[in-house]
């Protein structure tokens, strides 16, 4: 059944389109469109979730490249190579805590976490944030990059304990934490900062063999395509306002899933 609602173009279409198209407008990598979905038609996890990460990485590509031609600015370099190197140790910290300690206290926190800064995006706790904020040492350039480099981490832990994609934490995170970053410049250097890590991550899961060929190349063109659009949308004609109240969804999203689905082990 699932087999052929999959070989249906209009599924893999809409599928695609919907992850490539948030992907672009909110500086995710779409694995928390693509996997569930793949999940619910009856593929298995582990195979679904390493498939969603196989588009998630050129979809990401793709964003970047967009952001490149129509808006360059909006990639702040260190910041994307602090947050890219913070991942990779954060994926080997979320290794040895799984292995250790009960994730279940930990996801609550981050529900609650993911939950307050929706919140806050959707202008319950404060105004909504329109514009770059502060940070919370606007002042030290060194506290600054300590920070972008603490979110990588943070997002890499997420990603191995949650099954989550680092966007959600990287981009409010550029904007409450490092500070002086808008949505605009925060959505494109997490897609930035997103990309060396997927393709790692797409490395091993190929190694493993969670990567249907078959399943990336039905959803990746229309993703492709819906990236490309979703950045040069939000650069052209999303203002600040929307795309926080945009994201606050995503993130009441997440924590649905999240509590939905359980903790585990989902990378």
């Amino acid at each position: 059944m699932s087999g052929s609602v999959l070989r249906r173009p209009a599924t893999t279409l809409a599928i695609g389109v919907l992850a490539g198209l948030l992907s672009g407008l909110l500086g995710i990598g779409g694995g928390l469109i693509v996997g569930p979905f793949l999940v619910l038609l009856g593929i298995p996890m582990k195979r679904a979730l390493g498939s969603a990460l196989a588009v998630v990485a050129p979809v990401a590509a793709v964003g970047v490249v967009t952001e490149f031609l129509t808006e360059p600015d909006h990639l702040v370099l260190w910041a994307a190579a602090l947050v890219a190197v913070g991942g990779q140790i954060g994926v080997h910290l979320g290794e040895r805590i799984v292995s250790t300690v009960s994730t279940s206290t930990l996801k609550k926190a981050f529900v609650l976490i993911l939950v307050f800064v929706a919140f806050r995006n959707l202008g319950v706790l404060g105004d909504i944030p329109s514009d770059s904020q502060p940070g919370l040492f606007p002042s030290s350039p060194l506290m600054r990059c300590l920070i972008a480099l603490l979110l990588g981490v943070l997002g890499g832990i997420c990603a191995l304990l949650f099954g989550v994609g680092g966007g959600v934490v990287v981009v409010p995170g550029l904007i409450f934490g490092v500070g002086g970053f808008s949505f605009h410049f925060a959505t494109g250097t997490s897609l930035l900062a997103m990309v060396p890590t997927a393709m790692v991550g797409v490395a091993l899961a190929m190694k493993d063999g969670r990567v249907s060929g078959s399943l990336v190349k039905r959803l990746a063109p229309s993703a492709l395509v819906a990236a490309a659009f979703g950045v040069w949308i939000r650069n052209r004609w999303m203002e600040p306002n929307l795309l926080a109240i945009l994201f606050a969804l995503f993130l009441l999203y997440t924590a649905w899933h999240l509590l939905r689905h359980g903790s585990g082990r989902r990378v």
